[in-house]
Order: structure tokens, then sequence, then C-alpha cells
């Protein structure tokens, strides 16, 4: 069976071999992420029997273990999907494939077991790469708080729009939107009788709650693909005069991307639901925002947010 054809088996079989290797995982890494990392790894397989060199694949395996450390385990996830590949070739394939295989899949788990540094940041990556890291964080807030997972998505679209009306370019607006979606995710180190507590939180439970910005961001930025992402998630809760948290930042030496997380995430979380309260009404949510423009929020950008809510921007 030549190369092409072997691809052509692969590229069938794919949805098969990615369903089997993440049945053989823990429920916790069945994500959408470890379903596209596994998708691609057959996918670049397929490509390494077109080609007729598996280093396709394997150079692929190190750039990807790199890329999602931290963030899921690609070496499970990969060695799953590996098994499943090796399957389909022995069944499909003619013994030279099998063969060539087979020597790949040494360099392939050498590459699994390999120690890595994920404390550099790449500069340009594919959007669908950060999106795949993402989702999978998101997946880790939906095991702790579903409505804390809800509340990011609802932030991630406000400060979406935001962007937008403040003039924002696509990337920007993209990475708004991610800062959102991921501004809470310190929210997994909380204890969850703090976290889901159905009454307002006394003082040491919330200096405990306080600490999710900090350990937001000790996590973000040990992630390459999204340490960009660390000043907004560690500083949405300073406050424009000063007196917000983690370090009392004040004015515009609060990041803007924090100031506009910041906005958007008290306004959702006025308007959204609370185990300890009922939504507030849009309109009772915009009158706060007003209250607190110029000691607690940018001027601009709850201006901002009232052409957004009010004008449907």
């Amino acid at each position: 069976m030549n190369g092409a054809r072997v691809a052509a088996v692969l590229h069938d079989r794919a949805p098969h071999i990615v369903r089997t290797a993440l049945d053989r995982l823990g429920p916790g890494d069945r994500t959408v992420a470890a379903k596209i990392v596994a998708l691609r790894f057959v996918e670049r397989c397929a490509d390494a029997s077109a080609a007729g060199d598996w280093r396709v694949a394997t150079d692929w395996v190190e750039t990807a273990c790199a890329r999602y450390a931290g963030i899921l385990a690609p070496d499970d996830v990969i060695g799953a999907a590996l098994e499943g590949v090796g399957r389909a070739l022995r069944i499909a394939a003619d013994g030279s494939v099998v063969r060539a295989f087979e020597c790949a899949r040494a360099d392939v788990q050498a590459a699994l077991a390999r120690p890595r540094d994920v404390a550099g940041t790449a500069d340009r990556e594919a959007v669908d790469e950060v999106d795949v890291v993402i989702d999978g964080m998101l997946t880790r807030l939906d095991q702790t708080d579903v409505l804390t997972a809800e509340h990011s998505r609802a932030v991630a679209s406000w400060c979406t729009r935001l962007a937008k009306r403040l003039g924002a370019s696509k990337e920007e607006a993209i990475h708004l939107g991610r800062a959102g979606l991921i501004h809470d995710i310190g929210k997994v180190t909380t204890p969850a009788s703090i976290l889901t507590a159905p009454r307002r939180l006394d003082d040491a439970e919330m200096e405990i709650m306080r600490g999710h910005s900090e350990a937001g961001a000790l996590i973000v930025r040990e992630i390459p693909l999204i340490a960009n992402l660390t000043p907004a998630v560690r500083s949405h809760h300073e406050r424009f005069d000063g007196t917000g948290y983690p370090e009392r930042l004040m004015y515009e030496s609060i990041p803007r991307e924090a100031r506009i997380v910041a906005v958007a995430d008290a306004f959702n979380a006025m308007i959204g639901r609370r185990p300890y309260r009922p939504p507030l009404a849009p309109s009772v949510a915009l009158e706060q925002l007003v209250g607190g423009r110029g000691s607690q929020f940018d001027p601009e950008i709850v201006d901002a947010m009232i052409d957004v809510v009010t004008n449907r921007t």
C-alpha cells in the first residue's frame, strides 16, 4: 500500500482513533482541547505517510508538547492516539509502512518522555492553537464551578463588544475576548465552600477569594501561548483610584486590558446569577457603573459600556 493510500486510511479512521484514544484517558482529560490535539496528531501521521517522512509527525510532537504543557497532558493524549495509529496501520498497511512507523514510534515516545521548560512565550501562533489552550482552561473552570465558567464566557462577549466600541483593532478585540474568558481562572484554586457560598463572604473568606487574581496570573504566565494575557488576569480587580488589589495600582498604571475586563466583569456580575442574590436589571447595573466612574472604573470605559448596552453596539 503506497503512502497516499495509507494517508487516506488514517484520515478516514481519524474520528474512531481519536474517540478510542480519549476513552483511555480520565474524564478530566476528555476535553475539546485533547480531542483537537489527538486529531492533529493523526493528521500529522497521515501527512508523514504521504510524504514518506515520519519526521513530519515526530517534529510536530515536539512542538505540541511544548505548546500544551501546563494546560493538558499532551504525552497522555498523543500516546493514546499513537496506539490507535499503530493499530490502523497494522490492519491496513503493508509491512514496509508498518516498519517505518515502528521506527517513528520510538522517536515519538522519546519526545513524549522528554522534560520541557515552558517558561518562554511564543511571539506568533495560529489563532486556533491559542483557543485550544483557552478551551482547556475553561473546561477546568467548568469542572470547578459552572456559574463562574458561565460568567467568564459572558465577560468575554462584553469585552469584545467594548473593544469594538473603543475602536480597537480586530486583533485587540480577540485579545480582550480571550482575557475575558480566563480572567477568573485563578478560581480553580479557590475552595468550593467559598466559591459557591449561598451568602455574602466574611472578611477572612473575602481575603481568600481575592487571591484568585494572583493565582490566575501564576497559572497563565507559565503557559507560553497565553502568557501575554497575564496583566489582564492579574489586574482586573485593581481600582482606578488605587484602592483595588493585588497591587493597589491606579489610573493608567493599571493595564488597559485589565481596566476593560474590570468593567465587563462588574457589569456581568451584577446582571448575572449569583448564589446569594437575584440578578440586577441592566439599568440598575449601569447606574452602579456610573457611581464607580472615576473611582472604581476608568471613566472612558464606563461610558463605552453605557453605549454598548443602550445602543446594542
